[in-house]
């Protein structure tokens, strides 16, 4: 893990391939998610997890369109921003997808890739991070949302720590 700015990014992030536009440090962009590489990360990385550090992933922009995902993977840039989950919504009308609320929090490079299936997971080196109030903010934010939403069970505990 690499420690910038109070926020433990791990070394290893699963990587969501988009389209729809690029994620920057501090901002929150709502993304689509259809194909089916995309579609595993949310399912075994993101529903899974029991932590708050599960829920941070890389975000790179994806010039092939994800309608048209196939077995090989794309050329991706070298460069990419991690991101914290805050929101992940399921749907099966029209067709199966999630749409996931994404808060930028620091700029990687890929040093390299170390698997391309279910989904992409690569080796990062972080570039810049917010500042630790900032990050300390935003974490006592999104726990407060998971632990205030009614019936949802929250296998967080406050302990958790980036």
């Amino acid at each position: 893990m690499t420690s910038a700015g109070g926020i433990q990014i791990p070394s290893r992030l699963p990587l969501l391939l988009t389209h729809e536009g690029v994620l920057l440090p501090g901002s929150t962009v709502r993304f689509s998610v259809g194909s089916p590489r995309n579609m595993q990360l949310v399912s075994q990385r993101l529903l899974k997890g029991t932590s708050l550090k599960s829920t941070i992933i890389g975000v790179i922009p994806n010039t092939r369109d994800p309608e048209h995902d196939t077995d090989d993977l794309p050329t991706l840039h070298k460069i990419g921003t991690a991101g914290i989950a805050v929101q992940v919504v399921g749907s099966n009308w029209p067709k199966p997808h999630y749409t996931l609320l994404i808060t930028g929090l620091c700029r990687f490079s890929v040093s390299s890739l170390l698997k391309e299936r279910p989904f992409v997971l690569a080796e990062v080196q972080v570039l810049c991070c917010l500042t630790r109030l900032l990050a300390v903010f935003l974490c006592s934010l999104i726990y407060t949302v998971i632990i205030t939403q009614p019936g949802v069970k929250c296998n967080v505990h406050s302990k958790d720590t980036f």
